[in-house]
C-alpha cells in the first residue's frame, strides 16, 4: 500500500529541549490509523507539525508533496484538521456561509460551491442547519460543522486531534461510522487521541509516549493488555475492560469492540 503521510527522521528542538528525536511515521492511504497518547506525550505538537503550524526542516510529505515554504499552500490543501476546540471563532454567522468560504478562497464557481455545501451537509445529516446561526448550534451540531469544514475541499487525509471529547457515545459512533465510509472514497484518517473508545474502527493503533512510538499493532493486539495501558495513564473503556476479564477466565478468546457481538458470543 502507498503511504499518504510520511515523516522521516523528525527532530524538533524548542527552547533547548529536544522533541521527537529521529521520529519516523508512515500512514497508509485509505486507512484509519489511531495514535493514542496520554496527556503531555506529544499529541497536539505532532498535529501542529503535520499541519505545518510549527516549521521543521525534517522531511514530512503528504500525497508526495514535501512540506516546505515553496510547497506549503499545495501541502495544506491535502489536509483537513479537526480539534476539540468547539469555542473557536467562526468567520460567519450562518452555517452555509462558513462552509462556502473555503471553497470561495480556492476559486470555486458559485454553482460548484452550492453543490458541494449541500452534498456534505446531506452526508452528515444537517441540511436543516444550513440557514441556522452557528452560535445557536448544539455541541454535536457544531462538531458536525467542524468536520464538514475540514472535508469541504476534499483533502487526502483528515487529522482528528482529540476531536470527540465533548460528544456522547451515540454522537461519536455516528461520526466515526460516517468517516469510515469515506475511506472508501480516497480519504485517510489519522486519529490522534487519548480517548481509547474512538479507535475501535482503526486498522492500526500506535502508542505515543514521551514523543516516541512505543507500540504498534492492531486494535486487538493493543487492547489485550489492560495493565500496560493503565500504567501509561489511559482510562480503559468498559467494553475493553469486560472483554479482558472474560478472556482471563477463558470465556471468550479475544477482545470485542461491539457490545451486541459480545453478548451474542456469551449467550449463544
Amino acid at each position: 500500500m502507498k503511504s499518504i503521510l510520511s515523516i522521516k527522521n523528525l527532530t524538533l528542538k524548542l527552547d533547548d529541549k529536544v522533541f521527537f528525536a529521529d521520529f519516523n511515521l508512515e500512514i497508509e492511504e485509505n486507512s484509519i490509523t489511531s495514535i493514542i497518547a496520554p496527556n503531555r506525550s506529544g499529541k497536539s505538537l505532532l498535529t501542529k507539525l503535520i499541519a505545518g503550524i510549527i516549521p521543521t526542516n525534517s522531511n514530512i510529505t503528504v500525497d508526495d508533496i514535501i512540506l516546505n515554504r515553496k510547497n506549503v499552500l499545495d501541502y495544506i490543501t491535502k489536509i483537513g484538521i479537526v480539534t476539540n476546540d468547539l469555542n473557536q471563532e467562526f468567520l460567519f454567522k450562518k452555517v452555509k456561509d462558513e462552509l462556502a468560504f473555503p471553497l470561495l478562497n480556492l476559486g470555486y464557481p458559485e454553482h460548484k460551491i452550492n453543490k458541494r455545501v449541500l452534498e456534505i451537509a446531506n452526508y452528515f445529516e444537517f441540511t436543516n442547519l444550513l440557514n441556522k446561526q452557528i452560535i445557536k448550534l448544539t455541541t454535536f451540531e457544531k462538531q458536525k460543522l467542524l468536520i464538514a469544514l475540514s472535508l469541504i475541499h476534499k483533502p487526502k487525509i483528515l487529522i482528528l486531534d482529540d476531536a470527540f471529547l465533548e460528544l456522547n457515545n451515540e454522537e461519536q459512533s455516528f461520526l466515526l461510522e460516517k468517516l469510515k465510509e469515506l475511506t472508501k472514497e480516497n480519504l485517510t484518517i489519522l486519529n490522534i487521541t487519548s480517548k481509547l473508545d474512538t479507535t475501535y474502527l482503526s486498522n492500526r493503533i500506535l502508542i505515543l509516549n514521551n514523543f516516541k512510538i512505543i507500540k504498534d499493532g492492531t486494535p486487538i493486539e493493543i487492547f489485550s493488555d489492560n495493565d500496560y495501558l493503565k500504567e501509561l495513564g489511559f482510562n480503559i473503556p468498559f467494553l475493553i475492560d469486560v472483554s479482558n476479564k472474560l478472556k482471563f477466565y477463558n470465556l471468550i478468546d479475544k477482545v470485542y469492540f461491539d457490545l451486541q457481538e459480545l453478548e451474542g458470543v456469551l449467550w449463544k
